[in-house]
Order: structure tokens, then sequence, then C-alpha cells
């Protein structure tokens, strides 16, 4: 039996109860608010992994004379790594030919021309895209099923860098601005338009790109069809993550982000607007072009009929 003072010693159910209840209510408060931690903590892991980028960048370019490589498409990646059984379209979720797993390091055929640069360096994707294109898959058309998604990167090189077609700066003195331009940015691995199959971005009235993450170098094309776009699952407010926005190292070493909504050219979404935190932002001239361009001369139709 126990005594009286021992049994005044206990907790009551009612007691029990109410401190559960006061945990379940500090932690309905806390938990918004450590999820906007975790948020801006993966937008900075982001922000300094391109930050890295741009620095190895500027040594390639230092070492070269400020030449960009001539084949933007074999900066990581040399010819020799495609294969049937590894597709170029599915490198950036296929863990074998991971940048610097031990298959791909123990064969320098496969070697780009700035590999040297990037050796040393552990190379990384954004932790939210590892998580989401778990979930929305890829939508390459060449994606081969067979082939786990376990993002790799999603870090890719300006297309028109090194580029000899219009729009292309082969060097550093001939890029229009050093802090316009970018170097390295992020990519979905889905695209972004209105009529996609299962997540259509509805507030678009034509297509922001029509191609997902698939190589290496992030192409944006000054055609009323877009391909490519930058990154929009950062900080956004839908469930399709189009629009949201992604991180860019520019030429001049800084990091930025870039929405969604500053990406729309005029041409192909007169009428289109996103309604953002602040206020209703229309569509810009050049769109994400005006990120992409490196040269020195703008489009032949100039920046408002991109």
């Amino acid at each position: 039996m126990r005594t009286k003072d021992q049994r005044d010693n206990g907790f009551t159910l009612l007691e029990l109860i109410c401190v559960i209840l006061i945990i379940v209510l500090m932690a309905a408060i806390v938990m918004p608010s450590l999820n906007r931690v975790r948020k801006i903590s993966t937008r900075i892991v982001c922000s300094t992994n391109l930050k890295s980028f741009g620095m190895l960048g500027q040594m390639y370019l230092d070492e070269f004379d400020q030449t960009f490589p001539t084949d933007p498409g074999q900066w990581l990646y040399a010819s020799a790594a495609d294969s049937i059984e590894h597709p170029l379209g599915c490198r950036w979720h296929d863990s074998t030919m991971a940048p610097f797993g031990e298959l791909v390091s123990a064969n320098k055929a496969y070697h780009g021309t700035m590999w040297d640069y990037f050796a040393e360096t552990k190379f990384s994707c954004c932790p939210i895209l590892s998580e989401v294109a778990r979930k929305r898959g890829c939508d390459n058309p060449s994606h081969s099923r067979e082939i786990e998604i376990i993002p790799q990167y999603n870090y890719t090189l300006n297309g028109y860098l090194g580029s000899s077609q219009p729009g292309g700066a082969r060097t550093a003195s001939d890029v229009r601005s050093p802090g316009r331009v970018f170097f390295f940015a992020e990519e979905n691995s889905w695209s972004v338009r209105p009529d996609h199959p299962q997540f259509p971005a509805s507030w678009l009235t034509a297509p922001l790109s029509t191609r997902a993450l698939d190589d290496t170098v992030l192409m944006i094309t000054p055609t009323p069809q877009a391909d490519n776009c930058f990154a929009t699952f950062h900080g956004g407010s839908s469930k399709d993550l189009s629009d949201g926005g992604g991180n860019l190292v520019f030429i001049d070493g800084h990091v930025d982000m870039l929405w969604a909504h500053q990406q729309l050219r005029q041409v192909m979404h007169k009428g289109s607007s996103i309604r953002t935190s602040s206020a209703k932002t229309d569509t810009d001239p050049a769109g994400n072009l005006a990120w992409a361009w490196a040269a020195q001369t703008p489009p032949a139709d100039g920046w408002e009929n991109q």
C-alpha cells in the first residue's frame, strides 16, 4: 500500500493531459518557424554551392586566357561518357555515372574540359531538388525508367558561354555584362507549361519550358517555344512548384535568386502575370534570355521581340 505522501507526489490524469496539450501547442507554434529556417538553410546551401562553381569557373578562365570551353556541352563530361546503357538525358540522376563516382573518376576519357577544376570539390545537388525530383520524376522524352532517380547534380553551365552561335561569347571580354550574364544555374527536372499532363502551371498562357534537366548545359532559346528555364522550386506557393525561384551565379561571381515571373517573355505570355508576395508583376520583354544571352550584341529582332 502506498502512503498518502507517495500518492500526492504523482501526476493526475488531468495534469498529464494539460502538459501534453501545452507541448502540442508549442510544437504547432514552433514548427512553421522551423520549416522556414530549413528552407532558408537549403537556399544558403545552394547559393554556397554555386558560389564555389563561380570561383572554379574563374580559375579556369584565369589559366586559359579568359576563354570559355569551346564546347559547352563537354565542360564536365567528355563525349566518351555517352552510352546506350547510361543515356545523356538520365545522367543527372544516374548514380552509376555520378560526376566523381568510382566509375567516372577512373576513366579519364570521360573527363570534360573543366573536370580538373571541379575534381577536388564535392560535386553536389540542391537538397530541395533531391527531395522533389524523386516525387516529380523526369519529363525528358529520353528518360529511361530502368535508371532510378537518385539526383547527382542540377547545377548547369550557361550554354552561350564558349558557343559560336548567335548570343555566344567565346571569351570573358565578349560578355556584354559580367554582372548580368549567368555562369552556372539550377534547373528543374520537369517542364513548366500550362498543358503539363500532371502538373499544369495554371498562371501560364504559353510554356515557360518544354524540356527538363537532361544534360550539364542550360540553353535558354530566343524562340517563341521555350526550351529551358531556370529552376522554380525555391520558395514558391503552388503545389506544382512552378512559381518559385532558382539560384544563379554570374560571371562576376555574385549569386542571386531569379523568380519564375522574371523569366516570362512578353511575346510568349501576353497578358500573363503571376501574383508574387508583394505585387502583381507583369512580363519582361527579354525574360530569362536577358540573363543567358552572353554576346554584347542583342538578338537580331531586338529584346522586345523575343
